[in-house]
């Protein structure tokens, strides 16, 4: 298996509280992440990131399965997979389901990343025991779990005492209509966690 810098999981919020305009925000916002200019270069100079897509509201589903981006066409080409992509059912935000939906994922990950990393959008909280006991996995395997919080500050705050690992990182975008500067930031981040500048 050929090496690579990061096996990311991208997991939407797919709940019934994420009304059709708002998913369609949301996957914009991730779409066009890797269609940004500064992401394109730090793509093109590291050694390969894997990217998968999943939804998820009680349960998870996948959206774009997994793609290996080495050069700025195969994000765009990801980025145009994951605008087309379903959106699945929407019900509840069992965020501890979707964090271990995300691990076993990253189990089948398409090459053997230096780092592995859960990237979870939400406008909601969930069970915490869940929750915690999910993100305890996670830590446990050496998985990085980073979250954006789309609502108020304290979406973040949620995040950060519940879901987030240890070297991860929450952030808060206050509202849907800035959420793909927030996503944009979010990846950047990502990708400089794992050595892609």
């Amino acid at each position: 298996m050929s090496p690579c810098a990061l096996a990311l999981v991208l997991l939407l919020d797919a709940s019934a509280s994420i009304f059709p305009r708002e998913w369609q925000l949301q996957a914009e916002g991730h779409a066009a992440a890797f269609e940004d200019a500064a992401v394109l270069r730090a793509i093109a100079r590291g050694p390969g990131v894997a990217v998968t897509a999943l939804s998820f509201s009680d349960d998870a589903r996948e959206m774009v399965p997994w793609r290996i981006l080495r050069e700025p066409q195969d994000a765009r080409d990801f980025a145009a997979e994951l605008r087309q992509a379903p959106r699945g059912a929407a019900a509840g935000t069992d965020i501890g389901g979707a964090l271990l939906a995300a691990m076993d994922r990253l189990a089948h990950a398409p090459c053997a990343p230096e780092e592995e990393v859960i990237d979870l959008v939400t406008d909601g909280e969930a069970a915490e025991a869940g929750t915690q006991q999910a993100r305890a996995t996670a830590e446990a395997q050496g998985v990085r779990v980073n979250a954006l919080g789309v609502g108020p500050a304290e979406a973040g705050d949620w995040l950060r005492e519940h879901a987030i690992t240890p070297g991860g990182f929450a952030m808060a975008a206050p509202d849907w209509a800035s959420f793909a500067a927030a996503i944009r930031r979010k990846v950047m981040l990502e990708l400089a966690q794992a050595g892609i500048r």
